[in-house]
């Protein structure tokens, strides 16, 4: 019987081992390789193909939000888990928005995350039971788009998450590859979608959002 081929990325050490080591315990599954950044994974997804890929949630997060996106480019059968300390609903719908098909919390039991690797990979979607029930309702009534920042492109989205962090118009366009006034462009679009007339009122939203 062929083993269920898993890659992981994380950019802690600790947590990249920790479930390899889980993983290795299941006689059907087989860890293909380990990865800290979305940029060393891609090689290796490349040439190995693995039936599913288990991510931080911070690879689908600024620089690195088309992630999943590239995942499926180099190998579309790959299904997607996105391993996550947030419980939110806003980067519970971006993901699976982005194609993942599973996601697991990281205070979760780890038998939690050998289940959804198993359900994923027969096509299944998994969703961590300690997911608010609010949430998961939206999530499978499809009304996943009722988070605040689901207006938002994926690249205001990634000028959002840098504003939170209060960087400067040139320093997210220096972070992003673009000019500085294409992310005062983006920043004037997200406060008119966002429904904010004041900087200082969207940085304050902003910062409350990402900090959970």
């Amino acid at each position: 019987m062929k083993k269920i081929s898993v890659i992981i990325i994380d950019k802690h050490p600790v947590v990249r081992h920790g479930i390899t080591a889980a993983l290795k315990q299941q006689p059907n599954m087989v860890v293909v390789g380990e990865s800290e950044t979305a940029t060393s994974a891609l090689p290796e997804i490349c040439n190995s193909k693995p039936d599913v890929a288990i991510i931080d949630s911070s690879m689908t997060e600024s620089c690195a939000s088309d992630f999943i996106h590239t995942i499926k480019a180099q190998s579309e059968k790959t299904s997607i888990i996105v391993y996550s300390i947030h419980q939110k609903h806003e980067p519970i719908f971006r993901a699976f928005k982005e194609g993942a098909q599973g996601y697991v919390l990281k205070i979760d039991d780890m038998k939690e995350l050998i289940h959804a690797v198993y359900e994923v990979q027969q096509g299944r979607i998994f969703l961590s039971k300690q997911v608010p029930s609010s949430v998961t309702s939206q999530l499978l009534s499809g009304n996943g788009g009722q988070g605040i920042l689901s207006k938002l492109s994926k690249r205001e989205y990634e000028v959002a998450k840098l504003l939170s962090q209060c960087m400067t118009p040139d320093e997210i366009g220096e972070t992003l590859c673009i000019s500085p006034r294409t992310v005062r462009v983006h920043r004037s679009n997200i406060m008119h979608k966002l429904q904010y007339r004041k900087a200082s009122k969207l940085l304050s939203l902003l910062r409350d959002y990402f900090s959970h």
